[in-house]
Protein backbone atom coordinates (compact mmCIF):
# COMPACT_ATOMS: atom_id res chain seq x y z
CA UNK A 1 0.00 0.00 0.00
CA UNK A 2 2.85 2.39 1.19
CA UNK A 3 4.79 1.69 -1.88
CA UNK A 4 1.90 2.31 -4.54
CA UNK A 5 1.03 5.21 -2.35
CA UNK A 6 4.58 6.42 -3.20
CA UNK A 7 4.40 5.44 -6.99
CA UNK A 8 0.87 7.66 -7.34
CA UNK A 9 2.21 10.79 -5.52
CA UNK A 10 5.63 10.61 -7.95
CA UNK A 11 3.74 10.60 -10.59
CA UNK A 12 1.07 13.44 -9.31
CA UNK A 13 3.71 15.55 -8.67
CA UNK A 14 5.18 14.99 -12.37
CA UNK A 15 1.84 16.20 -13.94
CA UNK A 16 1.53 19.05 -10.93
CA UNK A 17 5.08 20.15 -12.09
CA UNK A 18 3.67 19.96 -15.69
CA UNK A 19 0.61 21.95 -15.05
CA UNK A 20 2.51 24.63 -13.09
CA UNK A 21 5.01 25.14 -16.09
CA UNK A 22 2.23 25.54 -18.16
CA UNK A 23 0.20 28.35 -15.77
CA UNK A 24 1.59 31.86 -14.99
CA UNK A 25 4.22 32.25 -12.59
CA UNK A 26 3.87 35.47 -11.79
CA UNK A 27 2.95 39.23 -12.89
CA UNK A 28 4.68 42.59 -12.95
CA UNK A 29 2.90 45.33 -14.04
CA UNK A 30 4.67 48.69 -14.13
CA UNK A 31 2.74 52.08 -13.87
CA UNK A 32 3.71 54.33 -16.29
CA UNK A 33 1.83 56.87 -18.57
CA UNK A 34 0.23 54.07 -20.14
CA UNK A 35 -0.39 50.83 -17.82
CA UNK A 36 2.50 47.91 -18.84
CA UNK A 37 1.48 44.34 -17.36
CA UNK A 38 3.34 41.22 -18.32
CA UNK A 39 3.00 37.52 -17.13
CA UNK A 40 5.55 34.94 -16.85
CA UNK A 41 5.48 31.55 -17.35
CA UNK A 42 8.26 28.96 -17.45
CA UNK A 43 8.64 29.43 -20.94
CA UNK A 44 7.90 33.17 -22.21
CA UNK A 45 6.89 36.29 -20.69
CA UNK A 46 3.28 37.59 -22.26
CA UNK A 47 2.16 41.37 -22.62
CA UNK A 48 -1.22 41.62 -21.26
CA UNK A 49 -1.97 45.18 -21.40
CA UNK A 50 0.25 48.14 -22.79
CA UNK A 51 1.57 48.62 -25.76
CA UNK A 52 2.48 44.70 -28.07
CA UNK A 53 6.14 43.76 -29.08
CA UNK A 54 6.11 44.17 -32.81
CA UNK A 55 9.04 42.08 -33.50
CA UNK A 56 11.15 39.53 -31.84
CA UNK A 57 13.23 42.23 -30.26
CA UNK A 58 10.97 41.89 -27.03
CA UNK A 59 11.91 38.18 -26.84
CA UNK A 60 11.86 35.70 -23.43
CA UNK A 61 14.56 34.54 -21.94
CA UNK A 62 13.11 32.81 -19.25
CA UNK A 63 12.87 29.13 -19.27
CA UNK A 64 12.02 27.87 -15.92
CA UNK A 65 10.13 25.07 -18.00
CA UNK A 66 13.03 23.07 -19.34
CA UNK A 67 14.52 21.67 -15.93
CA UNK A 68 11.17 21.34 -14.43
CA UNK A 69 10.09 19.47 -17.40
CA UNK A 70 13.27 17.24 -16.87
CA UNK A 71 12.49 16.85 -13.46
CA UNK A 72 9.21 15.77 -14.51
CA UNK A 73 10.24 13.37 -16.65
CA UNK A 74 12.73 11.95 -14.23
CA UNK A 75 9.74 11.16 -11.95
CA UNK A 76 7.70 9.20 -14.44
CA UNK A 77 10.65 7.79 -15.24
CA UNK A 78 11.39 6.53 -11.39
CA UNK A 79 8.05 5.69 -11.00
CA UNK A 80 8.41 3.30 -14.19
CA UNK A 81 11.68 1.66 -12.73
CA UNK A 82 10.16 1.45 -9.29
CA UNK A 83 7.44 -1.41 -10.54
CA UNK A 84 10.23 -3.56 -11.85
CA UNK A 85 12.21 -5.05 -8.95
CA UNK A 86 15.63 -5.46 -10.97
CA UNK A 87 16.06 -1.70 -10.92
CA UNK A 88 15.76 -1.86 -6.90
CA UNK A 89 18.33 0.87 -5.40
CA UNK A 90 19.04 2.64 -8.85
CA UNK A 91 15.13 3.21 -9.02
CA UNK A 92 15.35 4.45 -5.06
CA UNK A 93 17.91 6.92 -5.76
CA UNK A 94 15.96 8.04 -8.50
CA UNK A 95 12.72 8.52 -6.67
CA UNK A 96 14.51 10.57 -4.00
CA UNK A 97 17.30 12.52 -6.67
CA UNK A 98 14.43 13.67 -8.85
CA UNK A 99 12.00 15.40 -6.29
CA UNK A 100 14.85 17.30 -4.94
CA UNK A 101 16.02 18.16 -8.55
CA UNK A 102 12.27 19.36 -8.76
CA UNK A 103 12.55 21.34 -5.38
CA UNK A 104 15.85 23.62 -6.56
CA UNK A 105 14.40 24.37 -9.66
CA UNK A 106 10.79 25.68 -7.91
CA UNK A 107 13.02 27.02 -5.13
CA UNK A 108 15.29 29.10 -7.77
CA UNK A 109 12.21 30.14 -9.58
CA UNK A 110 10.45 31.44 -6.39
CA UNK A 111 14.08 33.04 -4.91
CA UNK A 112 13.71 35.45 -8.45
CA UNK A 113 10.10 36.03 -7.71
CA UNK A 114 10.94 37.13 -4.15
CA UNK A 115 14.01 39.39 -5.59
CA UNK A 116 11.86 41.03 -8.15
CA UNK A 117 8.94 41.65 -5.45
CA UNK A 118 11.39 43.05 -2.76
CA UNK A 119 13.54 44.99 -5.34
CA UNK A 120 10.71 46.76 -6.80
CA UNK A 121 8.71 47.70 -3.35
CA UNK A 122 12.07 49.22 -2.29
CA UNK A 123 13.43 51.05 -5.35
CA UNK A 124 10.75 51.52 -7.55
CA UNK A 125 6.96 51.93 -6.00
CA UNK A 126 5.40 51.89 -9.15
CA UNK A 127 6.50 48.71 -10.23
CA UNK A 128 4.33 45.55 -8.52
CA UNK A 129 5.25 41.90 -8.94
CA UNK A 130 2.66 39.77 -7.64
CA UNK A 131 2.39 35.43 -7.41
CA UNK A 132 0.14 33.03 -9.95
CA UNK A 133 -1.20 29.83 -9.98
CA UNK A 134 1.58 28.02 -11.47
CA UNK A 135 3.84 29.42 -8.72
CA UNK A 136 1.65 28.09 -5.95
CA UNK A 137 0.79 24.23 -8.07
CA UNK A 138 4.52 23.83 -8.83
CA UNK A 139 5.35 24.31 -4.61
CA UNK A 140 2.47 21.85 -4.33
CA UNK A 141 4.38 19.55 -6.85
CA UNK A 142 7.36 19.65 -4.87
CA UNK A 143 5.78 18.43 -1.78
CA UNK A 144 3.84 15.59 -3.08
CA UNK A 145 6.89 14.60 -4.69
CA UNK A 146 9.25 14.50 -1.74
CA UNK A 147 6.57 12.82 0.38
CA UNK A 148 6.01 10.33 -3.26
CA UNK A 149 9.81 9.81 -3.37
CA UNK A 150 10.02 9.57 0.73
CA UNK A 151 6.97 6.42 0.80
CA UNK A 152 8.94 4.13 -1.90
CA UNK A 153 11.76 4.06 0.05
CA UNK A 154 12.61 0.91 1.66
CA UNK A 155 12.45 0.86 5.51
CA UNK A 156 14.68 -0.94 7.62
CA UNK A 157 12.05 -3.76 8.93
CA UNK A 158 11.01 -4.31 4.84
CA UNK A 159 14.86 -5.24 4.28
CA UNK A 160 15.08 -9.15 4.04
CA UNK A 161 17.23 -10.92 6.51
CA UNK A 162 18.70 -13.87 7.69
CA UNK A 163 16.95 -15.69 10.06
CA UNK A 164 17.34 -16.01 13.52
CA UNK A 165 19.59 -19.47 14.12
CA UNK A 166 17.47 -21.85 15.76
CA UNK A 167 19.32 -23.96 19.11
CA UNK A 168 22.94 -22.86 20.53
CA UNK A 169 25.29 -21.18 18.37
CA UNK A 170 28.84 -23.11 18.62
CA UNK A 171 31.78 -21.67 17.24
CA UNK A 172 35.28 -23.79 16.39
CA UNK A 173 38.25 -22.81 18.18
CA UNK A 174 41.67 -24.28 16.34
CA UNK A 175 43.34 -26.85 18.06
CA UNK A 176 46.32 -25.88 20.06
CA UNK A 177 48.46 -28.70 18.88
CA UNK A 178 47.98 -26.66 14.88
CA UNK A 179 49.20 -23.55 16.32
CA UNK A 180 52.31 -22.68 17.95
CA UNK A 181 52.71 -20.33 21.07
CA UNK A 182 54.61 -17.25 20.85
CA UNK A 183 56.26 -16.80 24.01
Amino acid sequence: MRHRLGLFALLAGAVLALVGALLPLYRQAYRLAEQLEFEVTAWNVRTITGPQPDSDEFRSSVQYGIPIAVAAGLLVLAALFLRHRRFGAIARFLAAGAPLMLVGVVWTTFQVYLRLAEGNRRVDPITLTSPALGLWILVIACVVALAGGVLVQRVPEQVERAPEPEGPVVYRLPDSEEHEQVS
